[in-house]
């Protein structure tokens, strides 16, 4: 994956994203095409968009529509998606197969932040999505805004 980032804005924009699924036997094509990618684009979602606040008091999450916690759109995502399947039979199954839908959406979640520690030189992000104002934070040399994340023990 390769992205560009706006240095003045924190925005980024998703150049290109190459995936190939280790599924055993390739049946359908078109369709492992389809869950490789839509996983992906989920995985986009989570990595720099899809906010979920919750109160801290009572734990009720305080997003409420889509609106608040916009999930990925055809603007989000490459102009240009290739995929692949491995194409391996799996001894452990008489078909031969295996499940392809929801590694995506963590191997796209992966790529995207990867893409973005390595387009800022490395900077580790500890907590997703990585916003604009965190990427700007970075290369302003600014300590981040948000706390380190709570466990609720109790």
């Amino acid at each position: 994956m390769s992205v560009e980032v706006d240095l003045e804005t924190g925005k980024y924009q998703i150049l290109d994203y190459v995936a190939v699924s280790d599924c055993g036997t390739v049946i359908h094509p078109m369709g492992l095409a389809t869950q490789i990618k839509g996983g992906a684009v989920m995985g986009f979602g989570m990595a720099g968009l899809e906010h979920t606040v919750f109160d801290p008091q009572n734990g009720l999450p305080a997003n409420v529509g889509l609106y608040q916690t916009k999930p990925p759109s055809y603007l989000d995502v490459p102009l240009q998606m290739d995929v692949a399947g491995v194409d391996l039979p799996d001894a452990d199954n008489p078909l031969g197969i295996k499940g392809a839908g929801e590694p995506p959406m963590g191997a796209g979640a992966s790529a995207l932040l990867s893409a973005l520690s390595d387009a800022l030189g490395g900077h580790m992000f500890n907590r997703a999505p990585v916003t604009p104002d965190m990427i700007i934070n970075v290369l302003a040399g600014q300590p981040n805004l948000y706390k380190p994340m709570r466990i609720n023990s109790q």
